[in-house]
């Protein structure tokens, strides 16, 4: 009976383990700045954990807050847990979220926190790709041939209510792009962070 209960308590341990592990795959370490409205200088720094996964954002203060962002409308448009509006805008490596009271400044270790993108400027988050711009409006089923023929390969995609939210590679260059689509035709085609695509 003993044994039972101790291969019951591993099962249960390795199941718990194995069901959390595609989140933490999507976290990474960054480091937060909090503002207040009108601040110029921030409230409070520190390291954060953010994580995305198919347009939805979580990101997690040291002091315990979590702010968890699903996609609202268009590209970089949010709603956190209450029902807030937020407004994503990128900037190099870091991503800005702003509510109508305050923002946070995620940095991502890995790149400089002045604001300026060490990778090549049309390949910022947020922007869309000059080679996708004429998709932009088209029925989704017609334009993923296009996506294919331009090198693009479905990486995964998501659904929320009639918006649909996918992510693509470029097969040779690597380039994640998140499409949202609404009502059969894309909406947005914009840069996205890599982990996006896996």
């Amino acid at each position: 009976m003993r044994n039972l209960c101790y291969r019951m308590a591993g099962i249960t341990v390795l199941a718990a383990v194995t069901a959390s592990a595609p989140a933490l795959a999507d976290t990474t370490s960054a480091t937060c700045e909090f503002y207040h409205k009108g601040d110029k200088k921030s409230e409070a720094s520190g390291p954060c954990q953010f994580s995305q996964r198919q347009g939805y954002v979580d990101i997690r203060l040291r002091n315990g807050s979590q702010y968890n962002l699903s996609p609202h409308g268009e590209a970089n448009h949010f709603r956190d847990q209450k029902g807030h509006k937020v407004k994503r805008r990128n900037d190099g490596d870091t991503q800005v979220y702003k509510w109508e009271e305050r923002a946070i400044h995620v940095h991502f270790h890995g790149g400089s926190h002045s604001g300026h993108d060490y990778h090549s400027g049309h390949h910022s988050n947020g922007n869309t790709p000059q080679d996708l711009k004429d998709l932009v409006g088209a029925r989704g089923g017609m334009a993923e041939d296009q996506l294919r023929n331009r090198g693009y390969v479905l990486a995964n995609s998501s659904k929320s209510g009639k918006d649909v939210y996918s992510n693509w590679r470029h097969r040779h260059g690597g380039q994640c792009v998140s499409i949202h689509t609404v009502d059969g035709h894309y909406r947005s085609i914009v840069y996205a962070p890599q982990f996006d695509c896996e």
